[in-house]
Order: C-alpha cells, then structure tokens, then sequence
C-alpha cells in the first residue's frame, strides 16, 4: 500500500518552487541538446514536472 507523503505548507510551497524552477531550466536544455535520446528523455522529463505541477497546484477535493 503505497500512502501519501504529509508535508508542511512550506514544503509544498519548496516542492512547487523546485518544479517551477526545473520547468523553467528544461527548454533550454531541450534546445541545446543535439543527441535525439537525450531529447526525447528530457522533453518526457518537461512534461511529467509540467503534469506533477498540475496535480500539486489544483486543490484536492476529499
């Protein structure tokens, strides 16, 4: 059974702010890559933190 980390606001606001800045980071990256793998693996790599970004920024409903 896998169960939910409990984090502290300030956590969360840390965990947000390290995705924001990795979102922010990887079209650079993306852009100055010329290995076609290495492309591909950081472009599935903007849209899982993009996606992790959605789901800690929408508030849940329980």
């Amino acid at each position: 059974m896998i169960t939910e980390p409990v984090l502290t606001d300030v956590e969360w606001m840390l965990l947000v702010e390290l995705l924001e800045r990795e979102r922010g980071q990887l079209p650079t990256e993306i852009h100055h890559c010329v290995v076609p793998d290495a492309k591909s693996h950081l472009k599935q790599r903007l849209r899982l933190v993009e996606a992790l970004l959605l789901k800690l920024q929408t508030p849940s409903v329980k």
